[in-house]
């Protein structure tokens, strides 16, 4: 899957040098997620629906949605169109992917989407989004464990 930038085209599927999985689970994952709730326009089987993200990385996202009429909307290797604005940003990303996990529990889904195709400029975006909270983690620990050694320490009494 290839998207037409102006002069050359961009496929996330050729940029990235490590290996696809045929199913997403948490074992496998190699990349960095963060939970985080971002509602997302999603296109699944010809129908528009609203989710919510329940985290993100750089090459996909677990996304929550409400299937119409109790029935299952998603498949494995489905392909779906994504719109979603990063948090603390205006600009939407538009990008495709295809379902690579699935869960069902009545008229509730949840999807893992692998991140098949988008613009260059918004996996740019994706990455600085991921690099900034990955820092202001390791930063905030660092912080916890600063003051864990400059705490006083809680004698027992006698």
């Amino acid at each position: 899957m290839r998207a037409w930038l102006g002069h050359r085209f961009f496929s996330l599927l050729h940029a990235r040098k490590c290996p696809t999985f045929v199913y997403m689970s948490s074992d496998r994952r190699i990349d960095l997620r963060i939970p985080v709730e971002i509602c997302v326009h999603q296109v699944l089987s010809g129908e528009q629906t609203l989710g919510l993200t329940r985290d993100l990385s750089e090459r996909g996202l677990y996304v929550n949605c409400v299937s119409r009429d109790g029935h299952v909307v998603s498949t494995l290797g489905e392909q779906v169109q994504l719109e979603f604005a990063l948090p603390g940003t205006r600009e939407f990303i538009w990008a495709q992917g295809e379902i690579r996990y699935a869960e069902h529990a009545g008229p509730l889904q949840g999807v893992g989407i692998y991140l098949t195709n988008m613009a260059e400029r918004h996996a740019r975006m994706m990455r600085d989004y991921m690099e900034h909270v990955q820092r202001a983690r390791l930063q905030n620990r660092l912080l916890k464990d600063l003051q864990a050694q400059h705490a006083p320490v809680a004698r027992p009494r006698a």
